[in-house]
């Protein structure tokens, strides 16, 4: 049934494929909605706006505040739309637009994504053809950046990694970090019995654990996964920083109950070269992104852009004149 899905979703969009070349004009052929903005000549209309602000909020909460904050969400919204649609314009001329494949894998990423939202969404969330022809002009954009060759000569140095890495220690070293054991028992006596028991045979704290714990993690030998010091109550972490690995704490009392520990591993920092290619992957997006925002300014230059304030709907607060 999902093949067949896909099928006829392909089948769908390879059908309009063609109008969409020329989307603002065959969208105002049977659209009777109010023109918003002219934009070098071309109208567009207040419906392919509401489309374009359904893919953009279809994950954001739609309550806002006051309606000075909705002014301006919608004002930003629009100045983007504009955009978008200026960049359009030149696709369209350069006969730019998406293959059956790259449609086809942007519809799957679409449909599990939307699966995965479940059948409650807000009224934000767009029907299975708005959202077709949504998928098709960001794909068109995103064709567009590349065939204008704007990441061509974008790259990431070693020593860019190395200098994030080096400002975000935070992030990669966990100094704090620690693999333990716990028992936790009700009474002071069994504790310290167990204790000694613990003492006499390290080997079996976690057969120890598992027998006599009642913490939730008994079933596993009591280990706590990597848990950070400042996580803990003051006492626990108090016990537990000082221990050496392999050694075991006293007994220690906590609202919970009586405690003893075992520190099975500290946790060691995330050396450069396992992160190495995550930070890699996170500048060259950031630069990617930079690049385009620089580009998209440029092909707004030289546009002509009347705004209908008046039939927006709201105040109209972006950078767009009349």
């Amino acid at each position: 049934m999902r093949i067949t899905f896909f099928a006829l979703a392909v089948l769908l969009i390879c059908g309009w494929l063609t109008g969409c070349r020329s989307a603002s004009n065959s969208d105002s052929a049977n659209d009777n909605s109010p023109i918003i903005v002219e934009i070098n000549g071309e109208e567009e209309r207040q419906t392919a706006f509401g489309r374009f602000v359904k893919a953009r909020l279809s994950d954001l909460s739609s309550d806002l505040q006051n309606q000075a904050d909705n002014d301006k969400r919608m004002s930003g919204l629009f100045d983007e739309f504009v955009q978008r649609q200026v960049l359009l314009q030149e696709a369209r001329k350069k006969e730019i637009e998406p293959t059956d494949d790259e449609i086809r894998a942007a519809l799957e990423s679409q449909h599990r994504q939307t699966k995965g939202e479940g059948a409650d969404q807000n009224s934000t969330t767009l029907e299975s053809g708005e959202r077709r022809i949504e998928i098709f002009n960001d794909l068109v954009i995103s064709k567009y950046h590349e065939k204008a060759g704007l990441f061509n000569d974008i790259k990431v140095t070693p020593q860019e990694v190395q200098e994030y890495y080096g400002k975000n220690t935070d992030r990669y070293q966990s100094q704090n970090g620690f693999y333990v054991r716990e028992i936790r028992v009700q009474g002071e006596a069994e504790a310290q019995k167990l204790y000694r028991q613990a003492l006499a045979k390290p080997q079996d704290f976690a057969v120890l654990a598992r027998e006599h714990s009642d913490s939730p993690l008994a079933a596993n030998g009591g280990l706590m996964l990597y848990e950070e010091a400042q996580q803990l109550p003051p006492v626990l972490a108090q016990a537990v920083t000082p221990l050496k690995v392999g050694s075991i704490s006293k007994v220690v009392k906590s609202n919970y109950g009586f405690h003893i520990f075992k520190l099975e591993q500290r946790a060691t920092p995330l050396p450069l070269e396992k992160v190495s290619k995550e930070i890699e992957d996170l500048l060259l997006s950031e630069k990617r992104q930079s690049v385009i925002n620089e580009y998209n300014k440029r092909a707004l230059t030289g546009a002509k852009i009347k705004v209908f304030r008046e039939k927006l709907g709201f105040n109209y607060t972006g950078g767009f004149g009349s």
